[in-house]
């Protein structure tokens, strides 16, 4: 399976994307709806505790004994309690309704303050250079009436905001985090039978245009699978139309050149002079046409659909008889080219179409006797490996094929660097398809001692 990438352009990193960005924006709206939630609550307990603080001092408020002037008993071990925590400094004052500071800060007693009230109220200032929550409480009582101011330094509410924003923002994170990799756990589940379809499309081979099959695929898929079906039919019934009028017309075109070849013979038979080496020359430039053609009909009917309409026909058979017929048919060829072609049979069996089998042992037969050169010798063998594989192999002592030009020259029209002759550049063309066909592989070597080179076929064993 491939490496999978988490790139934007993927449909499992856009929805990964997608799922991370709508889980930020809904971390974001909790963390701030859950902060003001918190820090309204505890900014609520902080002003209860500085009421608290504020009636508390109120409730030690009296007149002197002469009822001209109002006083606060607030022993020393009171006063030591409000100013205890160094972190919250607390600061009192009283005024009474002329406004007169009674006791406690005069600054605090300066800012300015709520007319009227029946609830504590509380308000922000500050205090020299600190910050301060301040709360207002009203005493009215029979025999006096004032108002109790008490301030509070926000250090300690400062903190407690920090300390809810990070009990809140942490666990939020982690959240966020254990539900991506579960995000991405499910996800991937979840696209799973598209990374199975991707795989069974990237195994199948170069010139399979067989459908896909749907089965198991998700329905959001199936319309992608169904336009790709339509292309590979579509691709399929091209190449069969291509195919089929290569063939045809390779095969029209043989008749007329078989004729015209006869005549070009008979014509030589009388033929003298300037006329008769004429006349030679057009014979060998239609006897090249005719190889090529004959080449092309062979090319057409070994490709997959002419192959696979003949699967029904193959059949097991001698390796060893088959390429001694095919030996025998360039024996002639051989000899008048002055070439000494050996033949080295071994037990070989094999299962496949007997006409593209001798098309590639032809063919192989056809190179080597073309570019070996007069004499030269090539030699025909088959047999069985240590692993029950039957092969075939031509070697010759010719000039051999340059290792850089091994890997193209199954390609068609493509020729080694350096050949001379009047090849076409589709003779081992010919023999990867029906190899390919086969199941069978190809391969080039040099010949015996480095010299000339060898090409073999080995074949799948015959079950």
């Amino acid at each position: 399976m491939r490496p999978e990438r988490l790139s934007p352009r993927t449909l499992r990193g856009r929805l990964l994307a997608s799922l991370a960005l709508a889980l930020l924006v809904m971390l974001a709206i909790s963390v701030v709806a859950d902060y003001r939630t918190a820090l309204s609550l505890a900014n609520e307990a902080y002003d209860r505790s500085l009421a608290g603080t504020a009636i508390a001092l109120a409730s030690r408020l009296e007149r002197d004994e002469d009822d001209a002037k109002i006083e606060i008993d607030l022993p020393p071990a009171a006063e030591a309690v409000l100013r205890s925590d160094p972190e919250g400094i607390l600061t009192y004052a009283v005024v009474d309704d002329a406004g007169q500071l009674v006791a406690g800060s005069a600054a605090l007693a300066a800012l300015p303050r709520p007319s009227a009230m029946t609830q504590p109220a509380f308000a922000d200032g500050r205090l020299g250079d600190d910050a301060v929550r301040i709360a207002y409480y009203h005493y009215d009582s029979p025999v006096l009436r004032a108002t109790v101011i008490v301030a509070e330094t926000t250090h300690n509410r400062d903190r407690s905001a920090q300390g809810i924003l990070s009990a809140i923002i942490v666990p939020n994170l982690l959240l966020i985090a254990v539900t991506l990799a579960l995000v991405f756990v499910v996800v991937r589940f979840a696209l799973r039978p598209l990374d199975t379809l991707s795989e069974c499309i990237d195994a199948r081979a170069p010139d399979d245009l067989s459908p896909v099959a749907a089965a198991g695929v998700p329905g959001e898929a199936r319309p992608l699978v169904a336009a790709l079906n339509r292309l590979l039919a579509n691709l399929d019934g091209a190449g069969r139309a291509q195919q089929g009028f290569l063939s045809n017309a390779a095969h029209q075109m043989r008749t007329p050149l078989s004729g015209m070849l006869m005549e070009l013979e008979l014509a030589l038979t009388v033929a003298s002079g300037e006329a008769r080496v004429r006349l030679q020359r057009v014979r060998t430039s239609a006897r090249r046409l005719v190889r090529l053609t004959n080449q092309m009909l062979a090319l057409a009917r070994s490709s997959r659909e002419a192959a696979s309409a003949t699967e029904a026909m193959r059949a097991d058979m001698d390796l060893a008889e088959l390429i001694e017929a095919r030996a025998a048919d360039f024996a002639d060829a051989a000899l008048a080219a002055g070439i000494d072609l050996a033949f080295e049979p071994a037990p070989a069996r094999v299962r496949g179409s007997e006409w593209m089998l001798r098309e590639l042992v032809g063919n192989l037969l056809d190179n080597a006797i073309k570019y070996v050169g007069p004499g030269g010798q090539v030699t025909l063998r088959c047999g069985t490996d240590a692993s029950r594989r039957p092969w075939l192999e031509v070697e010759d002592d010719g000039p051999g094929i340059p290792e850089a030009d091994r890997s193209r020259i199954f390609e068609r029209f493509q020729r080694a660097g350096g050949a001379v002759g009047d090849g076409s550049g589709l003779g081992l063309a010919i023999v990867r398809e029906v190899a390919e066909r086969h199941g069978a592989s190809v391969g080039v070597a040099s010949g015996m001692n480095g010299k000339g080179a060898r090409i073999g076929v080995s074949f799948p064993p015959v079950r």
